[in-house]
């Protein structure tokens, strides 16, 4: 799946005409003896008045007009008023056709009474009809209305298309709330406000489940063997393939039940395999397995980034002895970080909080400087931390140059701290495993970004 193909979902509603048209077979929807979908509440009686209503000429303290234009804000620099409270058009929806106009065709929120005044009379004969003469059946988001005027004229309308069985505006609803990353429950507490009729819970997951859930697995297979296809045609013409993996749990801490693992191709920034799995040792069977699957496809994967797992690292070392294993350097640096905040803390090396930043920065400079060969030019770098700390000798610096900062004696408490945090023997070692550079920001870029489609708490197994 493309790292940019969340922004699809601006058409999401373009396949579900694979399953709108062709359902999964021997699936049937829960339909009523009318061939459509029962309501949980059974709406297929006599129309009645809705009661309850809010007398709104009694809140006029708290009447929000929309007759007129909002007062500018002038604290808002991204607000950007209506030219004209309304819109007028020439242009109509109702000339599209084909498996676009479902979703593309306009669509507006209309009151019960306003629309009972267009069935006031005959629209054959003009005769007044009473509510004895109509018969109003709803069905969630849709309404349909029967009537016989007393000179035996019958007539039939509908407030959406009604597509074997289902009303097409049923199925968009729950399609748009799905796709853009909302849950029912935020979905019915905003049409509940309004008495919006849309489908209920029971309906709404039924059609998430036979409809929804097989265009995404679909479109993902889809895109995923195109993707896979490239690296093949890749590898074909003796390329090498860099990918970087990066581990997602359903909840922080160790009790989290499911861990997803996603492969990325550090050229193109596409995510290449993702593997989902519940065990005990989670990241790394999900690192194996989706390594395996590039291996097994024929994709000649060189060099693979992670960050610094003991597992992933043996595993690496062990049982993938000729790929190369960089590390993600913001972990590393992270790390560092912490690791001189907690020394800065200590009694005696408060010179060092200062520093902390500009030593954290200086492991990714001298990461991100490094031509992927000059291991030994990196730990010089790297190094040389300690001696720019100090006040080393060096040429005469400008004024935007000049540290700030006060310089640390060799002989003071804090540098030695710093001393001991630069010379870790396990850091140096690891120095030689981030030569090329390698990063996975936008791995997790991607995953910041699929916050919005799926929460933390709420995860979903797929088995593949």
């Amino acid at each position: 799946m493309y790292c940019k193909s969340y922004q699809n979902l601006r058409n999401p509603f373009t396949n579900l005409r694979v399953y709108h048209n062709q359902p999964p077979r021997n699936h049937k929807l829960p339909c009523s003896s009318h061939g459509l979908p029962l309501h949980p509440h059974g709406h297929n009686n006599r129309h009645h008045i809705v009661s309850g209503e809010m007398d709104i000429s009694s809140t006029s303290a708290f009447d929000v007009s929309m007759t007129s234009e909002p007062a500018t804000d002038p604290a808002d620099i991204s607000f950007v008023p209506l030219s004209s409270p309304s819109t007028s058009t020439t242009g109509s929806s109702a000339s599209l056709s084909g498996p676009h106009r479902r979703w593309k065709e306009r669509k507006w929120m209309v009151n019960e009474s306003k629309l009972m005044e267009l069935f006031r009379k005959c629209t054959i004969c003009g005769v007044v009809m009473c509510d004895l003469n109509q018969n109003i059946k709803t069905f969630a988001s849709r309404i349909q209305i029967t009537w016989k005027c007393n000179n035996g004229h019958t007539g039939e309308w509908e407030s959406c298309p009604n597509t074997r069985g289902m009303a097409e505006n049923n199925l968009l609803s729950a399609a748009a709330t799905l796709f853009t990353g909302a849950t029912y429950t935020d979905i019915a507490d905003w049409a509940g406000l309004l008495n919006l009729q849309l489908p209920q819970k029971s309906a709404f997951y039924t059609i998430q489940s036979s409809y929804l859930i097989p265009v995404i697995s679909e479109a993902y297979k889809k895109q995923e063997s195109i993707i896979k296809a490239r690296l093949i045609c890749q590898t074909l013409d003796g390329e090498s393939v860099h990918v970087c993996g990066d581990g997602r749990s359903d909840s922080p801490g160790h009790s989290c039940k499911y861990t997803t693992y996603s492969f990325m191709d550090d050229s193109t920034n596409q995510i290449v395999v993702t593997q989902a799995k519940n065990s005990v040792a989670m990241e790394p069977i999900g690192f194996k397995k989706g390594l395996d699957k590039l291996l097994d496809e024929g994709i000649n994967v060189k060099v693979v980034t992670t960050d610094r797992h003991p597992s992933i690292r043996k595993m690496m070392r062990e049982d993938y002895p000729d790929i190369a294993h960089q590390f993600d350097p913001w972990h590393v640096a992270k790390g560092i970080k912490k690791k001189l905040v907690m020394a800065s803390n200590r009694k005696h090396c408060k010179d060092l909080a200062p520093w902390v930043r500009s030593v954290s920065n200086h492991m990714w400079w001298s990461c991100s400087s490094s031509k992927g060969d000059e291991k030994v030019q990196l730990l010089r770098r790297w190094t040389s931390i300690l001696h720019h700390i100090c006040d080393c000798y060096h040429a005469d610096l400008s004024s935007d140059e000049q540290r700030k900062k006060k310089w640390l004696p060799q002989d003071s408490p804090a540098y030695k701290a710093l001393y001991e945090v630069v010379l870790n023997t396990r850091l140096l070692k690891d120095l030689e495993q981030m030569a090329l550079f390698k990063h996975t920001g936008m791995s997790k870029q991607v995953r910041g970004h699929a916050l919005k489609f799926y929460q933390c708490l709420h995860f979903t197994l797929v088995k593949t």
